[in-house]
């Protein structure tokens, strides 16, 4: 999951009313450590942890603090499409995909509205509004922390509230985000909150989970952030990785080598990885092209892997599989089959 970053103060949020009050609460609220003000390190962490993500459509807009709101009609590598929902960026995945090695872009039909990570919705008019946008949200890198996608908390969660100039206490059941972040947002210095644990949240890694206290809730909204930035520093080298390997493959021939003995055969023979994914093979002494039809692709997370196909039966299937690529330099490529521990190629640029 890639980095995101939030732009918290592009506009004024709707104030949000308090409830009842009751002596319960009022004694809940006065116990000090779970009281909360709109500068606690609570505070902050839900503030983080329910702003809008922007990160999601990253592919189609390139900016992490702001989503695109739908429907949206957009030149994708040249073609123009209608995009009516979510659900259509993986048509742009597809066409991305279609041709390796080609520069893609994506060009708005203006206007497109935006919604930013304070759920604001704003207008953008033209490309300069765009660009202005999108350098905004690159200079909040620096200046805002992360927004917390890692553990989302199961709404509704009831909040206890203390407006210390009226001197009045209440409750306030929180049904979403997007109600929590205004909440938060909109909280004035005389005005105070606590959660009404226990609460439960729920991680990709552990599940669901029971919170009782806002320590417990800082440490896991803590961890799983430390867990996420780890993740995505992997993933920004994974992505750094595959993006030299596309240009190294797809620049030369290869010799192949095995570490197993029946693949000893691929010495007599070079390999052209092509930028449209086409593997072509060579006799490496008469340089003709062999009649067999084989496919490569790449896939990285934290690791980078290369998937190798061949249609039909042929010698050159004992090639076919997903490898996992170890090491590279300018001339040479370490890959490690997935499924069998012994088999290693080794990828010479001729």
């Amino acid at each position: 999951m890639k980095k995101l970053k939030s732009i918290l103060s592009i506009a004024v949020l709707a104030a949000f009313t308090f409830t009842s009050c009751q002596t319960e609460e009022s004694e809940l609220i006065n116990e000090g450590e779970s009281t909360n003000s709109a500068s606690s390190k609570t505070a902050d962490l839900l503030v983080r942890s329910s702003a809008s993500d922007g990160s999601d459509d990253d592919i189609l807009d390139g900016i992490s603090c702001a989503s695109v709101v739908y429907p949206v009609v957009a030149e994708i590598n040249g073609q123009e499409y209608t995009l009516t929902n979510e659900a259509m960026l993986s048509l742009v995945v597809d066409i991305f995909g279609s041709i390796k090695g080609d520069d893609d872009f994506v060009e708005f039909k203006f206007p497109i509205q935006m919604q930013l990570s304070n759920y604001t919705v704003v207008t953008i008019n033209n490309e300069d509004e765009f660009e202005a946008l999108k350098d905004a949200c690159d200079d909040a890198d620096d200046s805002r922390d992360d927004i917390i996608k890692c553990l989302d908390i199961n709404y509704p969660v009831t909040l206890l509230t203390f407006d210390a100039s009226a001197q009045q206490t209440g409750s306030v059941v929180i049904t979403g985000k997007r109600e929590m972040y205004h909440f938060i947002d909109d909280l004035e210095d005389n005005q105070f909150f606590s959660i009404d644990y226990p609460i439960t949240a729920t991680s990709a890694s552990s599940g669901t989970i029971t919170i009782t206290s806002d320590a417990q809730l800082a440490q896991e909204l803590e961890s799983c952030e430390a867990e996420d930035d780890a993740e995505d520093e992997a993933e920004d080298l994974a992505d750094d990785l595959e993006d030299e390997l596309e240009d190294l493959m797809a620049d030369a021939n290869f010799r192949i080598e095995s570490t197993l003995t029946t693949m000893a055969f691929l010495a007599d023979y070079t390999f052209e990885f092509a930028n449209d994914g086409e593997i072509i093979v060579r006799n490496a002494a008469t340089g003709i092209v062999q009649d067999v039809e084989g496919e490569y692709d790449f896939e990285s997370e934290t690791e980078v892997f290369v998937e190798i196909e061949f249609e039909g039966s042929t010698i050159f299937s004992v090639l076919e599989g997903t490898y996992e690529v170890v090491s590279q330099t300018a001339t040479r490529i370490e890959l490690q089959s997935t499924t069998n521990a012994a088999l290693k190629l080794t990828l010479l640029k001729s």
